[in-house]
């Protein structure tokens, strides 16, 4: 069976459940991030426990959290944006869809981990690579999806293209400076994401039609 330009041919799964699929492991995903915050058990020992102290014992915890929250949402919206102006999704894009979900799903661990050890370069080193991972697949999904305009709506532009890989590589590259300045023995190398939020507003709004 062929389809036309309006109807493409059935490849197995069609968009619309790759973004369900998608749409159900970020929220898993970011849900469970907030279990990697962690509390005392309650014991005469700690019932007199000043909550600041646990609040402050919890920072490293928490702003990890904030981190990977920010990151998983900004993945996030750049797989909308991409999904958006997709016509339809072949075999090839469903595995690299499936492969980037393997390590959204793995964002709570490696956040628990670098938020129990935030002084250890591996978990910081671990975290990072997650990241990298993830951003680096957003960025194989746009660069296949318009390699030849092979999946996108004719009315995505050269511009818009262009922005969408550069956009998709931001975290990917500040995730390996990351993982540079630990293996160069730099501590507290996850404060490197700060630098995310200002590289996007520069790079201004992503609008892939124009």
């Amino acid at each position: 069976m062929t389809g036309s330009e309006d109807s493409p041919p059935f490849y197995g799964l069609t968009k619309s459940r790759i973004e369900a699929l998608t749409d159900g492991i970020f929220a898993f995903s970011m849900t469970l991030l907030v279990t990697t915050l962690e509390l005392p058990g309650v014991s005469e020992g700690t019932r007199s426990m000043d909550v600041g102290g646990i609040i402050l014992g919890n920072i490293p915890g928490i702003i990890h959290y904030v981190i990977a929250f920010a990151a998983l949402a900004g993945f996030w919206v750049g797989h909308h944006m991409q999904f958006h102006v997709l016509r339809f999704v072949d075999r090839t894009m469903i595995w690299l869809n499936i492969s980037c979900l393997l390590f959204v799903a793995l964002v709570p661990f490696s956040t628990d981990l670098v938020g129990d050890y935030p002084a250890s370069f591996l978990a910081c080193i671990i975290f990072e690579a997650n990241l990298l991972v993830i951003g680096f697949f957003l960025y194989l999904q746009w660069r296949y999806a318009t390699e030849g305009r092979r999946l996108v709506a004719p009315q995505v532009t050269d511009a818009g293209i262009v922005s969408g890989l550069r956009r998709s590589l931001v975290i990917s590259g500040i995730s390996l400076v990351g993982i540079l300045l630990a293996i160069a023995g730099v501590g507290g190398t996850t404060f490197v994401y700060l630098a995310v939020p200002p590289l996007l507003i520069l790079g201004g709004p992503w609008n892939p039609l124009g």
